[in-house]
């Protein structure tokens, strides 16, 4: 199923500052499983509209960023040598500088992978089919499931922000496990929880907001690790299988989206709406939510 949810309500008076501020952001949400994962991810593509920016360097006037991880070499020559090799020629660990000339800077070390894993957890085999071979992009380490993603402008490490993201997630079937949240700061726009289908399938969740108000995105992927390396030794430790009718959903990621990065937006924290509201600023919102 393909989701494009609206619903508008006006905000006014003490009952907006009763609800949080990061509601009052219209928002568009694109969900889609299986198939309608293209479809989904396809329509959040047009509804920013404009080209692929790919690595252009600096803010560029509309249009989008994508990573597919695919460019990634696994032999550990990637970046100019600048990567750590798990399994030759299958997995290696980015720095989290990797991809600056496209906006995006990630706040740990992170995996791509060309084999779906199977080289570091033979109980995840055949569950992560790549969105676009041949490489996912995944966490590492014990009790450690999340992807932390902040916007620049391309090429810079001068701090951006988006109108949207979205990404690809591999063989969710848990519901209420795997997520996004949004951030302007430590302001939360909202978490909003990835559809689930069928072993193998992927799944599409994307959010447009009106204006460039997300600095970072939080990635939760399923609920359990998937492996664990000791990066100075190399010691690879497994994780458990892929196992949902037992409660243990483990989930990749391929292919991102994101509007352009270009000067963010600060959203006031919620006292500063307190304050708003009592010298009578206090806007009326439209805003569209899952």
């Amino acid at each position: 199923m393909t989701t494009f949810k609206p619903l508008c309500i006006a905000l006014t008076g003490i009952l907006a500052v009763s609800i949080p501020f990061q509601k009052a952001q219209a928002a568009t949400l694109f969900s889609g499983v299986g198939d309608n994962a293209a479809t989904a991810f396809a329509a959040m593509k047009a509804a920013i509209g404009g080209l692929d920016n790919t690595t252009a360097i600096g803010s560029q006037i509309g249009g989008f960023r994508t990573v597919n991880w695919d460019g990634v070499l696994l032999d550990g020559t990637d970046f100019g040598g600048n990567t750590q090799v798990i399994v030759p020629d299958q997995v290696v660990g980015i720095p989290e500088d990797r991809f600056l000339s496209r906006g995006a800077l990630y706040d740990d070390v992170y995996i791509v992978s060309g084999d779906g894993l199977e080289s570091v957890n033979s109980g995840v085999a055949g569950q992560f089919p790549a969105f676009s071979p041949n490489n996912i992009f995944v966490h590492f380490g014990e009790d450690d499931n999340e992807i932390e993603q902040s916007f620049t402008l391309a090429g810079t490490t001068t701090p951006a922000a988006t109108r949207g993201f979205g990404a690809i997630f591999l063989d969710v079937e848990l519901p209420n496990t795997s997520s996004i949240e949004f951030l302007n700061g430590s302001v939360s726009l909202g978490k909003y929880f990835v559809e689930p289908g069928g072993s193998g399938l992927p799944s599409f969740l994307g959010v447009l907001f009106d204006e460039p108000v997300i600095t970072e995105v939080e990635l939760i992927l399923g609920n359990n690790t998937i492996f664990d390396v000791d990066l100075d030794s190399n010691t690879i430790t497994s994780g458990p299988a892929d196992d949902p009718e037992n409660g243990i959903d483990l989930v990749a990621t391929d292919d991102f989206i994101y509007a352009e990065p270009e000067v963010a937006q600060e959203i006031p924290e919620p006292s500063a709406l307190v304050a708003l509201f009592l010298v009578g600023l206090f806007p009326k919102f439209c805003w569209k939510k899952q």
